[in-house]
């Protein structure tokens, strides 16, 4: 059986930055910033993969802002599921936002 791996994307146009969550085991993991790049998702995306110990399918998902459709595009022209989301579906709040800056803010120092 696969397992569902989640990844969010906060995508810019100078930068995105990733973080895989594991349905299974209900973890966040592999969160990093790297260059605005379909190919260097792919790249980030297949390195996930061979750290894992099961199977696993990825369904990427980002608000598309400035980048529109494009990245949805590309991503799923090398066959990665992908999803648009947005902004008034998702859950939002200013303290669940103070949290994640302040986690994603720790993970990079």
């Amino acid at each position: 059986m696969k397992s569902i791996i989640y990844v969010g994307m906060d995508v810019h146009k100078a930068s995105f930055t990733l973080s895989c969550f594991s349905v299974t085991t209900q973890e966040t993991f592999a969160t990093v910033k790297i260059s605005p790049d379909a190919k260097a998702i792919k790249k980030y995306l297949d390195g996930v993969s061979l750290s894992r110990s099961e199977e696993c399918e990825f369904v990427c998902g980002y608000e598309a802002g400035c980048l529109g459709y494009t990245l949805y595009h590309q991503l799923t022209a090398m066959n990665i599921r992908c999803v648009i989301m947005a902004p008034t579906t998702m859950l939002h709040t200013l303290a669940s936002s103070l949290v994640s800056i302040a986690v994603l803010k720790t993970r990079f120092v």
